[in-house]
């Protein structure tokens, strides 16, 4: 067993002081004071000055290290390539997420998915963005794609490993939403065009999740809410926010916070640049560019994705959005840990979660060292 002490440790919900977290092999065994050491076998206790905090959980990831989860991109090598680079960036638990896709490579994607033969990557399921969505808010999402799937590819996708769906509810049967929860998969509502009437009918269906708030949905207005009021005036949904500062003004992360609270929570959205010092790059078949903002956009200038790194998501929550350390932290561990129903597992550190952790220097906001599964790993 190994142990290591710090003046603080971030659970995945609040700050406790000076602490000692054992570990062993992969999965932490203890967390509490120096007298630990007289119970456990521990060969190895390492003393460090940084906050120890749990691994970063994303849920929407489509590419990272130069690397994307489309096309061509759906491989071992591509998932192998993701998740290295996300680990080095302290993101230790991730949704590989296929956006809109034509029927064989979703079911490619799925063969994939269905065949690791464990967790090494630290791989929560697949998260499957689009085809079901409606035309008016498609994104950089290819229009001639846009449908809605078959019942024989629904079956496909309720019998995989598949986490997450995003669709438009309004674009899809009831029968579909219903299908996919009863089989455990999360269905999101993203790339929408719906009425708050049609939203609230979606969370009667138990539709509880919202994809990266204000991007790629109805628009609030004073007398039609839409999906945007929708969500912030829900008292059961969850959504995620892209806090890069480009899908979203850092004050209506701050509104949003103020609305929803611990139901707010962060993804990166990220693409393959992320991790990279790549400047041009296709991606869904059409060219990207990243500009001088950081800003993955195509040529007509709408935002692709994005590149924010993990610790930035972080720091623009503390810098810009008004939020506590402690806040942030959880919004990107253990609250899109327990959206997945996984914080048993991953997004805290308790007796039994796997050990999954960083070393943050809190005075300059940087990563020191990443465990994953209870190894050091090489940054």
């Amino acid at each position: 067993m190994k142990a290591i002490k710090s003046p603080k440790l971030f659970n995945g919900t609040y700050m406790e002081y000076n602490k000692l977290l054992v570990w062993d092999d992969d999965k932490i065994v203890a967390i509490g004071d120096e007298s630990l050491i007289a119970h456990y076998n521990i060969t190895e206790v390492y003393t460090t000055d940084f906050t120890v905090i749990p691994g970063f959980v994303d849920i929407q990831v489509n590419g990272a290290g130069g690397a994307n989860f489309h096309k061509e991109g759906i491989s071992n090598d591509t998932l192998n390539i993701m998740a290295h680079s996300l680990h080095g960036l302290g993101c230790t638990s991730f949704c590989p997420t296929l956006i809109s896709s034509n029927d064989d490579d979703i079911i490619n994607a799925l063969d994939l998915i269905n065949n690791l033969r464990d967790n090494s990557l630290g791989i929560l399921g697949l998260h499957i963005e689009g085809p079901m969505f409606a035309k008016e808010f498609k994104g950089a999402h290819s229009e001639e794609i846009i449908r809605l799937i078959s019942e024989d590819l629904l079956q496909k996708i309720i019998d995989s490993k598949v986490s997450i769906v995003t669709l438009a509810p309004e674009t899809v049967p009831d029968d579909y939403i219903l299908r996919l929860q009863d089989a455990g998969i999360k269905v999101a509502i993203g790339h929408t065009n719906a009425t708050l009437e049609e939203i609230r009918h979606a969370e009667s269906l138990g539709v509880h999740l919202g994809t990266h708030l204000y991007n790629a949905m109805s628009r609030f207005q004073s007398r039609e809410p839409n999906t945007v009021g929708a969500i912030l005036t829900s008292k059961f949904i969850y959504s995620s926010i892209i806090p890069d500062g480009n899908h979203s003004d850092f004050n209506a992360i701050k509104l949003a916070h103020k609305a929803l609270g611990n139901r707010l929570f962060v993804v990166t959205d990220s693409i393959l640049a992320l991790g990279t010092e790549l400047k041009e790059f296709i991606h869904s078949n059409q060219k990207v560019f990243v500009d001088e903002q950081k800003r993955c956009v195509n040529e007509s200038g709408a935002l692709v994705g994005s590149m924010i790194s993990p610790i930035e998501c972080i720091t623009n929550l503390t810098e810009y959005c008004e939020y506590t350390l402690s806040e942030a932290l959880e919004a990107y561990t253990f609250i899109p840990a327990k959206v997945l129903g996984v914080d048993h597992q991953v997004g805290r550190l308790a007796n039994g979660t796997m050990a999954n952790f960083s070393l943050l220097d809190t005075k300059d906001m940087s990563l020191q060292q990443v465990y994953f599964q209870g190894k050091e790993l090489v940054r």
